[in-house]
């Protein structure tokens, strides 16, 4: 597929806008931090910006819906026929954009990509390890069995996108990224690096409400708020709280969208630092003021963290309460580990896309341990090297900003992945609770498995594992000519959206 060229951008940009205005079609536009890092293969990576882009164009059996409940998607139902064992039910007449039968051995050929030389490169692989059987009952029935049981099957469903098979091994993994092909309400017609122009798929079994849906990229928070304000954009997403003012004055609304995150500064407890004494970790916790973050910084809009989950989450332990702001005893606990003079450590976190709140909020953690002692050397990272230290272990400090996200899955579980022994590259390995990790991932009685999830949840934060900071908030800016724009599961509902003339 060729790319647009650059003047070809600004000007058929600017034949959208006008041919929305005159009404001879209707055109959404979407302005995002960024684009998939895989571009448009959906099993690189399952971070925010893909379910963004991915569900426009690609179905996957399950989707979260509110309070993170899984809904029916190209499956219509699911039964645990014994503890290894599940039978999926799929949707009648759903085709691809391309004409494709979206069937049982669809399915099948995108499941066991994953399985393969070339697909256990994908990040989406780890999530079909324990698939060891796909059987096409009939073409509208598949049997999945697994090695160890998954009570929540059915949310590892929502997870993996189901490509037209046909396509992608005509044009293999490299051209499909930029010549994607699902069943979902829009198919691409041009994607390079800044945006993915689509149209929409009448024949969807979610047909949209328009005729064309436009992405880009605009990787400064300053850049979507001007792009919404001058009317480049329907849309502008993760904005921040101090432009909310700004973008209501101007007669635009906003949304915040339900937390599924917690914020933290993860400590790197694999290299020796003081950070690796528990008593330190502890004081970090008590120096830092989250309440005066979440009121100043945040205005008001999120809530201090308690545990690894954010509050949406039906499985958290209620019982669990924040590290109150207690300087002295703070100061205590470093004297205890024997750091009565403090001591400095390097913090990382990625820039340009988090907005100036991120930033700000940082500082003041820095400020908040300065006054026990603590030299917090804050390190901006090109967003890029970021990403080697999370995926490969290079990290030049001892702590870095990063969530303990549930999404996509909903699953209480879903976070530790990371967050523990199980990551080739662990930044936290504490081998006495990995048992109970796997416990709540794989037990099928419903009150052990729960009470698995939360005794993980209380280790997690009596070992103060990470300085808990504030549940994520999600913001967009947003023209009020938009209607029908929510987020459920962190996916936009691109397919119901409709513009006022």
């Amino acid at each position: 597929m060729k790319l647009l060229p650059t003047l070809s951008f600004f000007f058929g940009t600017a034949a959208l806008i006008v041919s929305h205005s005159a009404g001879a079609e209707t055109t959404f536009r979407l302005g995002l931090a960024s684009l998939p890092n895989g571009n448009g293969n959906p099993y690189f990576s399952s971070a925010r910006t893909s379910w963004y882009t991915h569900r426009a164009i690609f179905d996957t059996l399950t989707h979260l819906g509110s309070n993170l409940a899984i809904q029916p998607g190209i499956a219509t139902s699911w039964e645990h026929t014994d503890d290894l064992t599940w039978v999926v039910k799929l949707r009648d007449g759903v085709k691809f954009s391309n004409g494709e039968v979206l069937n049982a051995e669809a399915v099948i050929a995108s499941y066991s990509y994953l399985k393969t030389d070339e697909g256990m490169r994908e990040s989406l692989a780890r999530d079909v390890a324990d698939i060891v059987i796909m059987e096409a009952i009939d073409p509208l029935t598949i049997r999945f069995v697994t090695d160890v049981p998954i009570p929540e099957f059915s949310r590892l469903m929502a997870i993996i996108p189901i490509v037209a098979p046909a396509h992608w091994q005509k044009v293999g993994r490299t051209s499909f990224a930029f010549d994607p092909v699902g069943s979902g309400p829009f198919a691409v017609t041009e994607w390079n690096a800044t945006q993915i122009l689509l149209d929409a798929q009448t024949d969807s079994w979610r047909p949209p409400k328009v005729d064309k849906l436009e992405i880009l990229t605009l990787p400064e928070t300053s850049a979507r708020v001007a792009a919404l304000m001058t009317d480049r954009v329907d849309v502008a997403s993760e904005i921040g709280p101090d432009d909310v003012f700004k973008v209501e004055d101007a007669g635009f609304r906003t949304y915040q969208r339900p937390a599924t995150a917690t914020q933290v500064i993860t400590f790197n407890t694999m290299v020796d630092s003081p950070l690796k004494d528990v008593r330190v970790r502890r004081a970090l916790n008590y120096a830092v003021n989250k309440d005066a973050i979440a009121l100043a910084i945040m205005d008001g809009r999120t809530k201090v963290v308690d545990q690894m989950t954010a509050g949406i989450n039906p499985e958290r332990d209620n019982s669990l309460e924040p590290y109150s702001y207690d300087p002295e005893k703070a100061r205590a606990l470093l004297a205890d580990a024997g750091y009565p003079d403090g001591f400095s450590f390097i913090f990382e976190f990625s820039f340009g896309t988090g907005g100036t709140h991120m930033a700000t909020m940082y500082q003041q953690v820095a400020s908040d341990l300065a006054k026990i002692g603590v030299d917090m050397e804050v390190r901006p990272l090109p967003f890029s090297q970021y990403v080697r230290g999370v995926l490969q272990g290079e990290w030049g400090g001892q702590a870095f900003g990063f969530e303990y996200e549930v999404l996509p899955t909903g699953g209480s579980m879903r976070p530790f992945r990371l967050h523990s022994c199980a990551w080739p590259y662990p930044w936290y390995c504490d081998e006495t609770i990995q048992p109970s990790i796997e416990d709540a991932k794989h037990n099928i009685n419903p009150g052990e498995r729960i009470a698995a999830v939360r005794k993980v949840l209380r280790h997690y934060r009596d070992q103060a594992v990470s300085l808990m900071l504030v549940e994520n908030m999600g913001l967009d800016g947003i023209n009020p000519r938009v209607r029908g724009y929510n987020q459920e599961g962190g996916i936009i509902p691109l397919h119901a959206i409709t513009l006022d003339d």
